[in-house]
C-alpha cells in the first residue's frame, strides 16, 4: 500500500505522513518543490503539480491510495491520471465550509465543492474530511507576538472552537487505512468554545508573559479574511458543526490547551 500525500509542507500532511510511517507504510510524499521540503527519512520525494499535468503520472506510478488538498485548477486531469494509476482511495481534506445546503454561497465552501464534485463523481472510492476552524490559524500571531507582544484581532470576544491539526490528521489517516470510509464526509469540530481573546490569554499563560490584544476594524481584516469569518464572528454565536474527531477516531479531541503546549515554541 503506497500512499501519496500531497501538500507535504502542510502540517495536517506532516501528521498524515508520521502515522503512515508508523505503521510501516510506504509512504511518497508529493509537493511543487519536492527539493525544498524537509521530509522524514523514509518518505520518498516526488514533483506533483496540479497545473503541470506531466507530473501527475510519474507522481502516481504505483499508488494506491491518495491524502489530496483541495485544488479544483487542474482537478480533472489528476483524476484521469488518478484512474490510469489504479489508485483504490481518494481522501480529500475538505471544509465544513462545504457542508449543508448552503455551501456554494461562501467563497470558501464553494472552492471545496469544486474539488469534491468532480471526485465525487469519479468513480474513485473518496472520502471527504471537512474540518471547521484549525488551531494553526493562531500561527498567525506568531509574528506580532514575538515582535511585540500583541495580537490584533477582529471581534475578539467571539467564540471560537479550534481543531488541533493531529485530530485532523487521525481522521484522514483513518479514512485511507481502515474500511467503512468510502463516500463520507467527516465534519470535524473541536472540543469546545472559547473566546479569542482567551486564545491569546492561554498563549501567554504557556509563555509566562501577558499579551496585549487590541480590537483590529472589519474593514481592515477584510483585507485578508474572508467576509463570511468576518460575519460569523460578528454574530458571536458558538456555533457547532458537528462531532469532533473523536466520532471517527474514538480517541477524546484534543483541546486548545493542548495544542498551545505543542506548539508554544512557535511563539518565542
Amino acid at each position: 500500500m503506497t500512499v501519496l500525500v500531497t501538500g507535504a509542507r502542510g502540517a495536517i500532511a506532516r501528521n498524515v505522513i508520521a502515522q503512515l510511517l508508523e505503521a510501516g507504510a510506504p509512504v511518497r510524499a508529493a509537493s511543487r518543490e519536492p527539493s525544498g521540503t524537509d521530509l522524514p527519512g523514509g518518505v520518498e520525494p516526488v514533483r506533483f503539480d496540479f497545473t503541470a499535468p506531466e507530473t501527475l503520472a510519474p507522481a502516481l506510478k504505483g499508488v494506491d491510495k491518495v491524502f489530496l488538498y483541495a485544488a479544483s485548477d487542474g482537478i480533472d486531469a489528476f483524476l484521469a491520471a488518478a484512474k490510469d494509476a489504479g489508485v483504490q482511495r481518494l481522501v480529500l481534506l475538505s471544509s465544513a465550509a462545504a457542508h449543508g445546503p448552503d455551501g456554494d454561497e461562501n467563497e470558501i465552501g464553494r472552492r471545496h465543492l469544486d474539488a469534491e464534485r468532480p471526485i465525487a463523481a469519479s468513480g474513485i472510492p473518496w472520502t471527504f474530511v471537512r474540518p471547521a476552524m484549525f488551531a494553526t490559524n493562531s500561527l498567525w500571531w506568531a509574528q506580532s507576538i514575538r515582535d511585540e507582544g500583541v495580537v490584533r484581532l477582529p471581534y475578539p470576544e467571539a467564540p471560537v472552537n479550534p481543531i488541533h491539526e493531529r485530530d485532523i490528521a487521525e481522521v484522514a489517516y483513518a479514512a485511507l487505512t481502515e474500511d467503512g470510509h468510502e463516500g463520507r464526509a467527516h465534519l470535524i469540530d473541536g472540543p469546545g468554545h472559547l473566546t479569542q481573546r482567551r486564545q491569546v490569554e492561554l498563549i501567554g499563560e504557556a509563555l509566562g508573559r501577558d499579551i496585549a490584544v487590541a480590537e483590529l476594524p472589519r474593514a481592515v481584516a477584510a483585507n485578508f479574511l474572508p467576509e463570511s469569518l468576518l460575519d460569523m464572528l460578528a454574530a458571536g454565536i458558538a456555533h457547532r458543526y458537528g462531532p469532533t474527531a473523536e466520532a471517527v477516531t474514538g480517541r477524546p479531541a484534543r483541546t486548545y490547551e493542548q495544542w498551545v503546549a505543542d506548539h508554544v515554541a512557535d511563539f518565542k
